[in-house]
Parts: C-alpha cells; sequence; structure tokens
C-alpha cells in the first residue's frame, strides 16, 4: 500500500513536471535599435505587466551591442524581432529578408539642431554650413534626402563619437542631427536654447520606430507573430496612458543612464511621435510605404520595386499557407509527384489549347495548386470528352476540372466542395433570327457537344428540338454560323471567345431565363470515385488560394483579355518550334523605355517582352547593347534576332525590317534652369545643339539650318555639356530625357520646348527575318489599345522641377516694376531713361511672362512674352479683365485664395490653367504680388509666371487615361491614399463609389469596338460632368470599371449622390439592345461610405468591389452601399 501511494505520487510530480514543460511559454528575443530609454516603454510594459506572459510569450528585450547590426542580428535569426526605422524599407529593396509587423511612431525623430543663438533655424540657411552627420547616410536619410532636394553645398563631417555633441557648443560645427526626444534636453540641461529643423516640416515624413522580424518567423510562426504584436501595442497604450509609472520602472529596473527628468522629457516627445490620438497605434499605410520606397529609388540607392506582399506582415499573414495535411496526404502527394489533369480542348476561356499548349482561367488555376502542393501538374489534352471518363475511371487521369454533377456522373466521379466557374446556358443565334429562348426552337435544330450535361437536358425536357451533336464547343458553334443548325447551345463565355476569335460576326449570344432547367451552373473539379484523399487535398488547396490570385485570374481570363491571342500560321508555328528561344538586343540605359538591371529587364520593353513569352510559349534572352548602333551591329552578326526599339524611319526601313508602330514620343529640347522661354527653335540660330541618336539629325538640320548640331557619344554627356555650358541645348524623346533629368539633373536643367510631336518607334528584325516581323504584327495587334496605354502609363511619370532663378529675375523685374509705378502715378517723366533701363525692359518684354492689372483686376499691362503664349495681342488684353484667360477648369476656390493673399498685402503663388484665344490651354507658375505706393497703399497687382505647360502635359500624360481622359489607374494609387489620410486627420467621410457598365461585353461584341470605345468616353464624360466640387475625384480603373472619390456631409448625401450619378448614365439614352436589364447603357455600383478613421484604403477597395458584385448578383443598375 505505501508503494502504490509512493508509486502514484511520482507519477503525479512526473506529470506535473512534463505538463508545465509542455505549456511553458514560448521563449523569443526582442533586438532594440539602441539602449534602454523610454523610446521603448511598451516594450518594458508589456512584459512588465504580463502582457506577454497572458498570450504565452516568455520575452528577452536585448538593448543595442554597437559591434553588431541590430537588424542583421534579427535576419539572422539571434532574434525574432527587433526595432528599425524606415531603413527597413531599403533593406527589403535590397532583397534581406525582413517584414513589417507593426509601426511604432508615426513620424521619424530624426531632425537637424543647432544653438539657438547662431539662427540658423530653417533649411535655407544651411548652405555652406558644416555639419556633423552619420558615417553612412541611410542612418539619417530623411536629413539627407533634405539636404538634396534643396541642392544645399553642405559640409558633412561623419567622424562620430560618444558625447561629440559637445561640438557644437563649442562652435566647431555649426548643425548636427539629433534625436528629438532625446539630444534637445542634453542641450537644455546644459543652458543652451536650440534651433529644430524637422524634415517632416519639408515633405519627408518617415516612419520612425517599426516593430518587425524575419520573413522565416513570419512564414512559420504567424500566430505567434499575432500574438507578439497584440501585447506590444497593448504595452505601448499602457506606457503612453501611465507614463510616470514607466518612467519609474525604467529607471529602477533597465537604466540609470538617464535622469527621471530626462526621461519624462523623452516620454512626452515620443508621445507626439506615436501620435495616437489622430492615427491609430499601430496603423500601417502601404501607400507611404510605397511612397518612402520611391524615395529611396530617387536618390539613387536602389534601383528595385517594393513588394508588399513579402514585405507586410499583414499580407503574408492573409496568404498563408495553412493547409493542415494529414500524414496520409503527404503520403499521397509524395507518391503521385505528378498530378494529371484533363484540358478540355474547346471550353474557353477556361479550357483551351492555343498553338498546341493549354489555356485558360482553369489551366492557371491548376498552376496554383500545384505550386502551392509542391508537386508538377501535366495537361492531358487531345482527349474526347468520353475518352477522359475512360480515363480517370483507369486512373490514368487525375482530375477533370471545369465539370458539372449529375446523378449519372455521381457513380464514377466525386466532386469538390467548390467550385470556381459558374456555366452560363445560352444560345448562338444569327443575329437576323428571332429566337429568344428555347420554346422559340421547336421543331428546329440545336448544335449541341455530345456528352455534354446540355445534351441530357435537351433530351429530358425538350423532345421536339432537333440535336444536332459535335465533337467539341468550336464545331457547334461553326454549324450555326454556316446556317447547318439554327442554335447553338453552349456556354456564354464559350460562345463569345469563338465569335470573337474567328470574326463570326453574324451571330449574336442570348443568356437563356428558362424556368425549366438550371441556367446557371455551377462547374466542380471532379477526381475518380472513392479518391477521397486526392478530394480533400484539392479543397484544402483551394482554402489557401488568395482572393486576390482568384481576383487575377478573373481580370485576366473573363475580362475580354483572352480575345487578344495570337493565331498563327503553320510556317509561324514551326519557326517558332524550331528557334526555341529569341534573343533581342535592350539597351543597357535607357529608361523609362528599357534597362537591363542584373539579369532582368525594366521599362516599358519588358512588358511587352513579358506579354510576348505568355502568348507565344517561348523564352526571350537578352542581349545588353548600349547603343543603337551597337544594336544594329549585332543584328547584322545574327547575334540578336530582334531589336526592341528604333525609330521608324525611311532610313532604318532601308537596313531593316520594322514592325508596326507601338510607341511615339515627341522630341524635346533640354537646357539650363536660367533659359528664358523660347518662342521658336528658329530664335536660336548660331547656337551649338546636341544630339544623340543619328536618326535624328536629317529632320532637324532641315528643319532648323542655321543651328549647329552636334553628336555626342551618351545622353549623360549631352546633358553634362548642356549643363557645363558646352552646348545651349540637348535634343532628345521626351520619356528619356524627362527620366534622366528627374533623376540626376533636376537643379540644373529643364526641358524648354516641345520640337517635333510624335517620333514614332518599332521593333526591328533583320531583312532576311520577315517571318518574325509577321509574329510582332500580331502580337502588337492583339494588345489592346487600353493595354498599350496602361504599358507606357505605368513606366512614364516624369516629375521634373523647371525654377526660375529668381533672384536674377526680381532684379530686372524691381527695375521693370518700378517704371511700371512711374508710368502709374506719373510722378516724373521718362523720356531721359538710359539705354540700359531700355534693355532691361526690352528684355523683361521679350521673355518674361508678366502683367499688370489695376485693383479690380483689368489688365493695364502685357508683356510681348505673355501676349505670344496667350494668343492675344496688347490691344486685345489691355482694359480686359483678367479673366479674359481663365479656363474653366479651374476651381472658384483658387482664385479666391488668390485674391485674399494679394489683397492682404502678401505675394501669391501657385499653379494656374489659362485658356489661349484659340480655345488652347497653357499652365504656368504664378507669382502675383501688390505694387504699394509711398503710403504704402495698393496701387496695382503684378505677376510673373513661368511656362509648366511641358511639366503639366508629362503629369497628364502619367495621370490621365488615354482613352476617357478622366483619370486613370495610376493617378487612383497616388492621390487615393492621400486623400484617406487628410480625411483621417480631419476625422472626416471619405466616400468611394466603384462601378462597372453592365453587360458591356455584349455590347462590344454586337455594336463593335470602336462603338464600345464611344460609350467608354460619353461615360467618363457624364462622370467628370456630374462631379460638384475639386475635391471630387472619377477614374477609369480599368475596362469598363469606372470609381468616384468625394467626401459627404452625410452618408445620406453620399447615397443621393451615387443615384444621381446612376440616373445621370440612363439619361445619356445609349442604346443597348443586347443588355437583359435595360433598353439603353446602365452601370452597377458599389458604394462604401464610412469615417476614413474605421477603415484602410485595402478594406475600402474590397468593401466596394464587394457590394459592386452584389449590385449584379441583384439585377445590375443599381447602387448597393455598406451597412
Amino acid at each position: 500500500m505505501e508503494f502504490k501511494i509512493k508509486n502514484n505520487f511520482l507519477i503525479l510530480i512526473f506529470s506535473i513536471i512534463l505538463f508545465s514543460n509542455v505549456h511553458a511559454n514560448e521563449k523569443i528575443t526582442l533586438q532594440l535599435k539602441w539602449f534602454h530609454q523610454f523610446q521603448f516603454a511598451g516594450y518594458y510594459a508589456a512584459k512588465e505587466k504580463g502582457f506577454y506572459e497572458e498570450l504565452g510569450l516568455d520575452v528577452e528585450i536585448k538593448e543595442r551591442d554597437l559591434k553588431y547590426n541590430n537588424i542583421d542580428e534579427v535576419i539572422k535569426g539571434n532574434a525574432q524581432y527587433g526595432v528599425a526605422d524606415s531603413i527597413l524599407i531599403l533593406y527589403r529593396l535590397k532583397q534581406q529578408p525582413v517584414v513589417i509587423i507593426s509601426p511604432i511612431f508615426q513620424h521619424s525623430p530624426n531632425v537637424f539642431i543647432s544653438i539657438k543663438k547662431n539662427n540658423i533655424s530653417s533649411i535655407y540657411e544651411l548652405n555652406n554650413k558644416d555639419i556633423l552627420f552619420y558615417p553612412s547616410d541611410t542612418d539619417g536619410f530623411s536629413l539627407i534626402a533634405m539636404l538634396k532636394k534643396f541642392d544645399l553645398d553642405v559640409n558633412l563631417i561623419r567622424e562620430r563619437y560618444k558625447d561629440d555633441y559637445i561640438k557644437l557648443i563649442n562652435n566647431e560645427v555649426d548643425v548636427m542631427p539629433a534625436y528629438i526626444a532625446n539630444e534637445p534636453f542634453l542641450f537644455k540641461e546644459k543652458g543652451y536654447d536650440v534651433n529644430i529643423i524637422n524634415p517632416t516640416n519639408y515633405g519627408f515624413d518617415m516612419y520612425g520606430d517599426m516593430l518587425f522580424t524575419n520573413e522565416d518567423e513570419a512564414r512559420n510562426n504567424p500566430n505567434r507573430v499575432e500574438k507578439f504584436k497584440e501585447a506590444t501595442l497593448k504595452g505601448w497604450k499602457y506606457a503612453l496612458e501611465n507614463k510616470e509609472e514607466i518612467i519609474q520602472l525604467i529607471h529602477e529596473k533597465y537604466t540609470k543612464e538617464k535622469s527621471i527628468e530626462h526621461l519624462r522629457y523623452e516620454a512626452n516627445a515620443i508621445d507626439s511621435l506615436i501620435n495616437k490620438d489622430v492615427t491609430p497605434l499601430g496603423y500601417l499605410d502601404q501607400g507611404r510605404i510605397r511612397y518612402i520606397s520611391e524615395m529611396y529609388k530617387y536618390y539613387g540607392l536602389t534601383e528595385s520595386k517594393i513588394d508588399l506582399n513579402n514585405f507586410l506582415f499583414e499580407e503574408i499573414s492573409k496568404e498563408d499557407n495553412k493547409l493542415f495535411l494529414t500524414n496520409e496526404e503527404k503520403k499521397y502527394l509524395k507518391d503521385n509527384p505528378i498530378l494529371k489533369v484533363y484540358n478540355i480542348d474547346s471550353l474557353p476561356p477556361y479550357n483551351f489549347t492555343l498553338n498546341n499548349y493549354p489555356k485558360g482561367f482553369m489551366i492557371d488555376y491548376m498552376q496554383l495548386v500545384g505550386k502551392l502542393l509542391g508537386v508538377q501538374v501535366e495537361f492531358i489534352q487531345n482527349k474526347t470528352w468520353k475518352e477522359s471518363f475512360e480515363m480517370i475511371k483507369n486512373s490514368q487521369l487525375d482530375i477533370i476540372p471545369n465539370i458539372a454533377i449529375n446523378e449519372e456522373r455521381k457513380k464514377t466521379i466525386d466532386f469538390t466542395n467548390f467550385s470556381l466557374v459558374n456555366f452560363q446556358v445560352s444560345l448562338g443565334v444569327n443575329k437576323q433570327s428571332d429566337i429568344k429562348n428555347l420554346e422559340d426552337l421547336e421543331n428546329k435544330t440545336v448544335s449541341v457537344v455530345e456528352n455534354s450535361f446540355l445534351e441530357d437536358i435537351l433530351r429530358k425536357n425538350y423532345p421536339k428540338i432537333k440535336l444536332y451533336t459535335t465533337k467539341n464547343s468550336l464545331e457547334a458553334i461553326e454549324a450555326v454560323a454556316s446556317n447547318k443548325v439554327d442554335a447553338v447551345i453552349n456556354n456564354l463565355s464559350t460562345i463569345d471567345y469563338f465569335i470573337n476569335k474567328n470574326w463570326l460576326s453574324n451571330l449574336k449570344t442570348i443568356v437563356i431565363k428558362d424556368d425549366n432547367i438550371e441556367t446557371v451552373v455551377p462547374l466542380h473539379l471532379g477526381v475518380k470515385k472513392d479518391n477521397l484523399i486526392l478530394k480533400s487535398i484539392l479543397e484544402k488547396a483551394h482554402q489557401n488560394i488568395s482572393e486576390k490570385e482568384i481576383r487575377n485570374l478573373v481580370d485576366k481570363w473573363l475580362k475580354n483579355d483572352f480575345y487578344e491571342e495570337v493565331k498563327l500560321t503553320q510556317i509561324e508555328h514551326d519557326y517558332l518550334s524550331k528557334k526555341k528561344n529569341i534573343n533581342y538586343c535592350v539597351n543597357s540605359n535607357l529608361m523609362p523605355i528599357e534597362k537591363t538591371n542584373n539579369k532582368n529587364v525594366l521599362g516599358i520593353t519588358s512588358d511587352y517582352i513579358n506579354i510576348f513569352k505568355e502568348k507565344l510559349n517561348i523564352n526571350f534572352n537578352q542581349i545588353e547593347i548600349e547603343s543603337t548602333k551597337d544594336a544594329f551591329d549585332k543584328l547584322f552578326a545574327h547575334e540578336c534576332d530582334l531589336i526592341t526599339f528604333v525609330e521608324n524611319s525611311d532610313d532604318t526601313k532601308k537596313l531593316v525590317n520594322l514592325s508596326n508602330s507601338h510607341l511615339s514620343f515627341p522630341l524635346v529640347l533640354v537646357t539650363k534652369l536660367d533659359k528664358t522661354f523660347i518662342s521658336s527653335l528658329k530664335s536660336l540660330n548660331g547656337n551649338k545643339i546636341a544630339y544623340l541618336d543619328e536618326a535624328y539629325k536629317e529632320m532637324l538640320i532641315k528643319a532648323y539650318p542655321q543651328i549647329e548640331f552636334v553628336k555626342v557619344d551618351s545622353l549623360k554627356q549631352g546633358l553634362d555639356d548642356v549643363k557645363n555650358g558646352k552646348f545651349f541645348g540637348f535634343v532628345e524623346i521626351l520619356p528619356v530625357v524627362g527620366y534622366k533629368i528627374q533623376k540626376d539633373f533636376s537643379n540644373s536643367l529643364k526641358i524648354s520646348k516641345e520640337i517635333f510631336n510624335n517620333i514614332y518607334f518599332s521593333m526591328a528584325t533583320s531583312k532576311n527575318n520577315e517571318i518574325l516581323i509577321d509574329i510582332l504584327n500580331k502580337l502588337f495587334s492583339s494588345i489592346s489599345n487600353e493595354k498599350k496605354d496602361k504599358i507606357v502609363n505605368n513606366w512614364i511619370s516624369i516629375n521634373y522641377e523647371k525654377e526660375i532663378n529668381y533672384e536674377k529675375l526680381l532684379i530686372i523685374g524691381a527695375v521693370f516694376i518700378f517704371v511700371l509705378i512711374i508710368i502709374s502715378l506719373k510722378n516724373r517723366q521718362i523720356n531721359n531713361l538710359n539705354s540700359q533701363m531700355k534693355k532691361y525692359i526690352k528684355l523683361v518684354d521679350e521673355n518674361v511672362l508678366t502683367s499688370s492689372t489695376d485693383l479690380d483686376g483689368n489688365i493695364t499691362y502685357a508683356s510681348e512674352a505673355f501676349c505670344e503664349i496667350s494668343g492675344y495681342s496688347k490691344n486685345e488684353l489691355i482694359g480686359q479683365n483678367h479673366r479674359i484667360s481663365r479656363h474653366p477648369d479651374m476651381a472658384d476656390s483658387i482664385y479666391k485664395d488668390m485674391w485674399e493673399t494679394i489683397i492682404s498685402g502678401k505675394t501669391w503663388n501657385g499653379e494656374i490653367k489659362n485658356r489661349k484665344k484659340n480655345g488652347e490651354y497653357y499652365w504656368v507658375k504664378a507669382h502675383i504680388s501688390p505694387i504699394f505706393n509711398n503710403k504704402k497703399e495698393i496701387v496695382s497687382y503684378t505677376a510673373i509666371r513661368e511656362n509648366i505647360t511641358d511639366k503639366k502635359k508629362l503629369e497628364e500624360i502619367s495621370i490621365t487615361d488615354g482613352l476617357t481622359n478622366i483619370y486613370n489607374r495610376r493617378y487612383f494609387d497616388q492621390i487615393f491614399p492621400k486623400i484617406i489620410n487628410s480625411a483621417k486627420r480631419n476625422n472626416e467621410l471619405i466616400a468611394f463609389l466603384f462601378m462597372d457598365i453592365d453587360h458591356f461585353k455584349q455590347y462590344n461584341d454586337n455594336y463593335g469596338h470602336e462603338k464600345g470605345d464611344n460609350v467608354l468616353i460619353k461615360f467618363a464624360a457624364c462622370l467628370k460632368e456630374s462631379l460638384n466640387r475639386s475635391s471630387d475625384f472619377a477614374f477609369r480603373l480599368g475596362g469598363e470599371e469606372f470609381a468616384v472619390v468625394f467626401q459627404p456631409e452625410t452618408k445620406e448625401k453620399a447615397i443621393e449622390f451615387a443615384n444621381i450619378i446612376k440616373n445621370n448614365i440612363e439619361k445619356l439614352q445609349i442604346k443597348h439592345e443586347f443588355s437583359s436589364v435595360h433598353l439603353h447603357i446602365t452601370a452597377s455600383m458599389g458604394l462604401v461610405c464610412k469615417n476614413a478613421n474605421d477603415i484602410s484604403i485595402d478594406e475600402i477597395y474590397k468593401e466596394a468591389d464587394d457590394l459592386l458584385y452584389e449590385a449584379k448578383r441583384s439585377g445590375r443598375n443599381q447602387v448597393k452601399v455598406n451597412k
């Protein structure tokens, strides 16, 4: 008995020990970016208040060891979590596996400070100053970016040591970088007041401290990451609400390096950096991450593009693969590393064969499944539907996709519990036919694919319809096109596909509405009967394919792009089969057209080549070249088959075969910033102008024989020579030179003049390679104009600053204004003005866009340069009100602000769109100042302007949809985050109205794409005209998808506005007899209206998209609103 009790007692003790070990807290390490201080208060609070422990975490908090890089410590796995700032974005751009969990500081604490008595309080006062700085630019990136932006000449001293802030006190340096929560206190403690120059005030608002991990931890322990994030944010909330308690804790337990007073100062400063009362604690704005990444790119620290999917934990957690396969399922995949999937040859756009390759929605989907499961997918094709059933019975086939369920099939096949595709039962009939439904087909002949579920339905429910069975869908559709039968019954998308592909313009589609049969049939994946392991694996895989990936497939295959295929002749197909690889010459540095980056190609060319690869199923290998001449040499030597970018000119055609033009750009003149307005290139006779490409030489000399044109060897050389004064200007196509100016010459050069409107460019092959040229032309023809515009818009975003040297101009302007005052007040005669004064006046008159008005805005003076740009003569302008040049696009609020500013005696600066006499427009950057008499009374106003039309045109090209002339998707991605964040700061409502034209595809099919384009143009114009305020925006997001963003006073007013737009669209009265909704064009809409602080950008877009689809499912032509 005693032995038994002892034994049981030992077992109990052992069990308790075992249980406690199994449930022990997970040990993890947090690596701080610096030494212990209030900067990390939230982490201390989470640990000491038990927030980590509550979630099963045992956290070690390590302060910085300066021998090691704190970020590398996390990357290497020595710590699972870390604290760093926006430099993480640069690490990710350089392919380091860091993952942001959550920002803690919404603003960076990095600032410049100076001793107050030295009177350095602005960025503009840093020129020629000695600045103590970090050893690496990346440690103070926002500071260095600010210096570069303002083109300041400073002396950076990079030797640092502890307590080197004393150098500032001893006047050894003028300025030093500082942590706003730390160094200002040290100076205050020593009795010195300081000035702070904060990059945030100059447009460089970076994130401060961010919590991060490595990719391995994010993907393998997502639940632990979630728990660590939750406890940390809870800790920070507690720390900010209980500052004094945490200050005492830090001082007693973590460090005594800082006094209690110092920690209090730090706590208050950090509270403002976290900004929790304005921005939710831990809030991450993806648009801001992209913006910061673009800054790194702009300042030459990287050339990569940020991939948020692998960088943000919130994105990784959405797509994290949680298959939870059983051991049996894992064994099945190990034993069956190749899944054999039936490719239904003629069910486009879901499954079909093109140039002997499997294509379609389901093909891409199964590839995703294979990638997810780690197995290969082999597509079995050229088999009939009947043969596929035999193969799956005999285990020669694993999966039949897109299969409808019926009782007969259930005997041999098990079906997945999900369906990806709905089969919309429809008819294809002759356009002249009056057939509208199945009842109209009584005693008529209908073609149908044999052994399909449709054949069973017709035989059972419509015995009076005569059936003409075919082997596949194409044969069935061709039967009605050739009048062998009266109609074809098939899937709507499949009929549409073949009508478009084979130019069967005599056919139209009819969506069947019939109570006797199911007209929308879900299609599943089918596996062999009782193969429940594979069925379960497929269902688990489907759960882990993200909605975003499915939506991408829908966009690719179900929104018209699948019509853009290339139909090759047998000769062309044989050529590609034999060729296997196409070598193409690509310029190593011609952005945004093309550029090589390691083994990748960037730019417009890369997008076209990727499309070619997809459409032809062939490899394209890049051959790097330095110039057009180099490309021709390699083409003639047969080292490359294709040149991707050459001018389409008569001279070029003598040397090579040219494809149809796929790009066109204006040729422009680049000059130094201080060059004045150039009305015509003929005014430059006698000057030297550089050029790079021989293709431009002949046209330039022909048009401007009095100008000396000089060839240079490279783009950089040409621009450097202009900058250094060797040449007056340099000519090149707009995107290439604009990109280079933006990147390297924004403070010295500008685009001054458009020389030729459009220079056309093509791809080229050798003279004896006409087959490849024919293939290229087919490729270009298969790409829609919309997609071509999108390719260009994705890469062209040239933002360059064109600045006047105002110091010189104001000297001239001051003299000129002085003369104006004399004239207007008649205080003295001007007959004896010296010749120098006349030169100044003439210089201003001919080159400066200036004018003056009286107090009522009536024009009293206009310079010749202003007359020339406006199209009016001086006599036509003088005496008229300034409104004569006002463009209707300019909002009243801009002019109201302008008048309020100048009436108060201040100078107004801003950009204005003006209207020319002939109705055209031009843009100016205006500086409008009041003119005072000796009693300090305003007597008139004078405006000095800079012509920025080229700049604005570039911006418009970048942000405007080429067809509809409203904002494009690119601008939506840029501006929407800014609108959301502005609304968040002001605690305002934001409304997002997402819409889609109803049955637009049927409209295109029956009326033609030209009329379809006209519908898009009218639809966009209707949206634009419906907008009420300058803060309302209309966008074309792609295809027939549009959006409106606005800020209503109430949700009710948002709904009212959305319905006004819907009704305005109906009022267009655009006939659409093939719509099942209405006799005219209509739109379905999803409206989300919420307080901006209650929703993120991704959430508002997704919710509106879901509401749009709900509106479609509910009958279309309506607005669905969030609850």
